[in-house]
C-alpha cells in the first residue's frame, strides 16, 4: 500500500466530521464511493460521494456542538482503519458519545469503499446494564 495521503488521517477525516464540513468530507470521496454501514438500528448500503456524505450529515449535521475525543489511524491489510469517538450534543438533548470504525479502500487519493460500525449515539455517563427481557 502506497503512503496515505494526509487528508486521509484520521484526524482529517474526523476534522471535517466536527467542523461540519461535508462539502469537504465529500472531495474526500470517490464519485462512486460504495458504503455499507452497519448502524443503530441496522444494516444501510450506500452508493456515491454525495449520498454517502449525505448520510454523515444526518447523523451529525444538525448538532449545535461536536467534540473530538479521540481519534487515529492504521493499515489493516489491505485497508485503512479509521476510527473516532465525538461527544455530540443535538438540540434539546443531552450529550452522547458516538464511536465509528471505518476500513477503507483508496483509489486515485480518494476513499473508493467504506465499510463502517458504528456504536451509536450512546449516554454518557457510565455503565448501564440492561435487564433481559421475559
Amino acid at each position: 500500500m502506497k503512503p496515505l495521503p494526509v487528508a486521509y488521517s484520521a484526524a482529517g477525516f474526523a476534522r471535517a466530521l466536527v467542523t461540519r464540513d461535508f462539502e469537504r468530507l465529500t472531495a474526500m470521496l470517490a464519485a462512486d464511493v460504495r458504503m455499507r454501514a452497519l448502524i443503530p438500528p441496522g444494516f444501510v448500503e450506500i452508493s456515491g460521494a454525495d449520498a454517502a456524505a449525505a448520510k454523515f450529515a444526518s447523523w451529525f449535521g444538525d448538532a449545535e456542538e461536536v467534540e473530538l475525543i479521540r481519534s487515529g489511524s492504521d493499515r489493516f491489510a489491505d485497508r485503512l482503519h479509521v476510527f473516532y469517538r465525538l461527544r455530540v450534543r443535538k438540540p434539546g438533548d443531552f450529550p452522547r458519545l458516538v464511536e465509528q470504525h471505518l476500513f477503507c479502500a483508496l483509489d486515485d487519493g480518494r476513499l473508493n469503499s467504506i465499510d463502517l460500525v458504528c456504536a451509536g449515539f450512546r449516554p454518557e455517563g457510565g455503565w448501564i446494564m440492561h435487564q433481559p427481557r421475559s
